[in-house]
């Protein structure tokens, strides 16, 4: 490459002079920028005599390629030739590509990046320039891609659309028998679910192949090969056949049946007994305190004025977990020297299951209180009765079977007057405490 000297000097660099004892010295600078901005000069001007021709072209100069990395320094008479070699220097390209690339460039530029280099692809084998080579690769039906629906494979691109329709593990299929539309590698997890999936039915019947969610509804009303037990199978009948034999099973052995159902009748009766008495044990109260509330309490007087002698009584209770068995009777409308004017209260001694172990006669003091339903806890005034068994009484004896009838109490517990002044009726319900003292505790 032949340059004018105008273009040396614009690139050109000078060493400085190196003193023998100075090795490190700093490069020196350079006419690049000196002659940057400077008018081109013609030969006359920058040679004005043949010395200083002949000193500036003896000066020692880099290489305008020394940044590149080229090394070489020497006279500037030799600069011209050195370029002429340099692999720094830049050179047309000899595929006639038109750029301009360094030497040392060229071998890779040649290969790889020149438009007019040849090129093989490596899917097809074809050859191209290196320009249609660039617009061939992202084309080239042999070139192996990665499947659009995620599955793993690599197909060439000229079979990837059979691939996606007909082979690819993740693409949409429909259910042959459901119709709905699944992914193809869990099909056949779905056809060991899917309700219209052939089977056969279990019990080898005229009915060879039908849908898993018509199964269970063939095996209970339609197969007529499966094996059925009798319906009184709970009540004892051990009878089993296919439908057509069940059939005439049941109608052939209605007064069997008959019987096996009245004991079973019988047998739950007994426990229905048991259950309701072990109930009822559960449900009495052992505390010897019992709040005995009475609702309707103005209907049930009116009913008491119409009707002689009615007694409410309440529910039974234990003065402890083995002790004395309790019941409260009530008369709104009063009995004997109460009736008609006041609420007479009593308390009756019931057979219980304990009473062999207990002491005899019952000695308990028992106390009546008719709460004050006062909105003032405070100024509640309740009223309280009690009394201490007299042993010689009958009432206080261990009882029969057949409790006495009335028992012991108050026949004057409280007027009908004085229900009227406080809150002892509230919301048409009354609160009656019946409480035997826990102090004398019974003898076991």
């Amino acid at each position: 490459m032949v340059r004018s000297l105008a273009q040396w000097t614009k690139t050109l660099s000078f060493p400085a002079r190196i003193s023998p004892h100075k090795t490190n010295a700093a490069p020196p600078p350079t006419c690049e920028g000196v002659f940057r901005n400077a008018p081109v000069a013609s030969h006359e001007e920058i040679y004005p005599d043949p010395d200083s021709e002949k000193a500036i072209m003896g000066s020692i100069v880099y290489c305008i390629h020394h940044k590149e990395g080229c090394k070489w320094s020497d006279e500037l008479r030799k600069l011209k030739a050195h370029l002429n070699t340099c692999k720094h220097d830049a050179v047309p390209c000899t595929n006639k590509c038109g750029a301009q690339i360094p030497r040392v460039l060229m071998e890779d530029h040649l290969k790889y990046t020149c438009p007019q280099r040849r090129a093989r692809c490596e899917f097809c084998g074809k050859d191209f320039t290196g320009q249609t080579l660039e617009a061939h690769v992202g084309s080239c039906s042999f070139e192996p891609i990665y499947c659009e629906n995620k599955c793993g494979m690599k197909v060439q691109r000229r079979h990837l659309t059979q691939h996606k329709a007909a082979e690819c593990s993740k693409r949409l299929v429909p259910c042959r028998y459901c119709s709905k539309e699944f992914v193809a590698d869990t099909l056949q997890t779905h056809h060991t679910k899917c309700g219209r999936f052939p089977v056969a039915c279990p019990n080898r019947c005229e009915t060879a192949i039908l849908a898993r969610e018509e199964l269970d509804l063939h095996l209970k009303e339609k197969c007529s090969s499966l094996g059925m037990s009798c319906a009184f199978k709970e009540a004892g009948c051990r009878f089993k056949g296919n439908r057509y034999a069940l059939e005439k099973h049941l109608d052939e052995n209605t007064k069997q049946h008959l019987v096996l159902m009245c004991s079973v009748v019988t047998k739950q009766q007994h426990q229905i007994t048991s259950l309701k008495s072990a109930l009822s044990r559960l449900s009495l109260n052992y505390s010897g305190t019992l709040i005995w509330k009475i609702n309707d309490y103005a209907s049930k007087l009116a009913e008491a004025k119409t009707k002689e002698g009615m007694e409410l009584v309440s529910p039974p209770f234990y003065t402890s977990q083995y002790g004395y068995k309790l019941q409260a009777s009530l008369f709104l409308n009063g009995n004997g020297a109460g009736e008609g004017s006041h609420i007479s209260v009593y308390i009756k001694i019931l057979p219980g299951e304990y009473d062999a172990l207990l002491r005899w006669p019952f000695s308990h003091s028992v106390s009546f209180s008719l709460f004050d339903q006062s909105p003032v806890p405070e100024k509640a005034c309740n009223i309280v009765e009690s009394f201490i068994p007299d042993p010689t009484w009958k009432n206080f004896q261990r009882p029969s079977k057949e409790p006495d009838s009335l028992g012991f109490g108050f026949p004057r517990f409280v007027s009908h007057e004085m229900l009227k002044k406080r809150h002892f009726i509230k919301d048409d319900v009354m609160f009656i405490r019946v409480k035997v003292d826990p102090s004398k505790i019974v003898a076991v």
